[in-house]
């Protein structure tokens, strides 16, 4: 009869699709059998209950398949041997085949969860803007979202500074996965909460129905800012197991951070190799054209009409990051219902002076050149100078890229601050950072902390 439940669990594959035979087939083992009953083992209730509920019917037919008869499938849980009495509402149509449950006395039950925990039903992919700044982190997302669990993408990584839209990449990938798979257990936890959860777990001696939680039930996990987990040696270890037993059973896991996961202080080396052995994706800040067009966006969620100027007034002084645009949106909103008044210019000049600067801070090209010198740790004069020493000729070209992109200056006027050069030397130089920003992650880092450090 074992050879016949393996066969059965072969065709079920083929039927149900590799992701649902992984989490919710394959672990079910045959135990024992008589003329008319099959004995099968299932890790838990709630294991039992959504087979049960969701795949009675196809076992049966399955195994009458195979048989050429009905037979009655008890389940029993882990090493449970009491008797089955309980028979399946799902079943009881057809009083030749039945599914009995083996009651269980387990001491820390496990409650039904919702198909997607913690996820934001407003967070999806049609309302997030896509720009130049985000583009390869919405498309591994998406990726992600089409095809939760493929190896190339599993882990994903996805880091940048706060407010650039990491938290809405993780809720739009939970919910168009829960609207495409709906047998699918997403969790949308932050690391904080992992931690506190795990706290508890080791305080009240509940590790079985922590682990429950993490392991057994999700198959998505999408977790929030990683990096608080530095120094939290306890709980990057649970991490680590856990991450171990998903990726193991083709589970999907999308991690955020603020930073790489070899930027996380105190970050434990088992767990940063797992997290790069995914997919790396960074989010950076929008340029202007994306700013405005998220700010459009949201002022047209709020039911708010904003004229081009004052759109481009609140965008040039927010500095890139999303949630303070948010803010100043709620801010200018509530201000209007108070006052009784449009939102304008003159308006936003009045009330908002103390939320937004006078004016947006304009880069100089000197400016510039010593943040990038005091990042590289060389000095200016090395970094203007004429040496092509590997240490210098790299800063060089990130410092005249950064120049062109935020200041101004032409090609001949970059040139003159580095001391007289001609204008194709600079021309090459930010070449060659264009072309590493493509799939260079150490260079599109380094961008991205320096755009930081300039306010950017």
């Amino acid at each position: 009869m074992e050879q016949i439940w393996n066969k059965v669990k072969g065709s079920l594959k083929e039927t149900l699709g590799p992701q649902n035979y992984a989490i919710w087939i394959r672990s079910i083992q045959f135990v024992s059998n008589t003329t008319d009953q099959i004995s099968l083992q299932v890790p838990n209730r709630y294991y039992r209950d959504w087979v049960q509920s969701n795949y009675g019917d196809t076992l049966q037919n399955a195994l009458r398949g195979e048989l050429g008869f009905p037979v009655t499938i008890r389940f029993q849980i882990g090493n449970e041997t009491v008797e089955a009495t309980t028979e399946s509402p799902a079943s009881s149509a057809d009083p030749q085949q039945k599914i009995l449950i083996v009651p269980d006395t387990e001491e820390l039950p496990v409650a039904r969860e919702p198909v997607a925990r913690g996820v934001s039903q407003d967070k999806i992919f049609s309302n997030f803007v896509v720009g130049t700044c985000n583009q390869f982190a919405h498309a591994a997302s998406l990726a992600v979202a089409e095809s939760p669990g493929d190896q190339q993408y599993n882990p994903l990584f996805i880091y940048g500074s706060t407010g650039l839209g990491k938290t809405h990449l993780l809720h739009a990938i939970g919910n168009h996965i829960k609207n495409v798979e709906p047998n699918s257990h997403i969790l949308y936890v932050t690391a904080e909460r992992f931690t506190n959860d795990l706290i508890d777990a080791l305080r009240y001696r509940r590790m079985s129905e922590f682990r429950e939680r993490y392991r057994k039930l999700p198959t998505v996990l999408l977790m929030d800012d990683v990096q608080f987990l530095t120094g939290k040696d306890r709980t990057q270890e649970e991490l680590f197991h856990t991450f171990e037993w998903l990726k193991e059973r083709g589970r999907q896991i999308v991690f955020t951070s603020d930073v790489l996961p070899r930027e996380i202080k105190m970050f434990e080396p088992r767990l940063r190799t797992r997290c790069e052995s995914g997919m790396l994706a960074d989010t950076q800040p929008p340029d202007m054209e994306t700013m405005l067009a998220i700010l459009q966006q949201k002022a047209e969620g709020m039911e708010m009409e904003l004229s081009s100027e004052l759109a481009q007034y609140i965008a040039s002084r927010v500095r890139g990051n999303i949630r303070e645009l948010e803010g100043v949106l709620n801010r200018l909103k509530a201000l209007c219902r108070l006052h009784k008044s449009q939102p304008t210019i003159d308006f936003a000049r009045m009330y908002l002076g103390n939320v937004l600067a006078d004016e947006p801070h304009l880069l100089s090209a000197d400016e510039i050149i010593q943040t990038v010198a005091n990042f590289f740790n060389i000095k200016v004069v090395d970094i203007k100078g004429k040496r092509r020493l590997k240490q210098y000729v790299r800063p060089r070209h990130v410092a005249m890229w950064i120049i062109r992109k935020h200041t101004d200056l032409s090609f001949p006027d970059i040139g003159r601050v580095f001391n007289d050069r001609d204008h194709a030397t600079v021309q090459h130089g930010c070449k060659k950072i264009r072309d590493l920003l493509k799939n260079d992650a150490d260079t599109q880092n380094t961008i991205r902390l320096l755009e930081r450090n300039l306010g950017r």
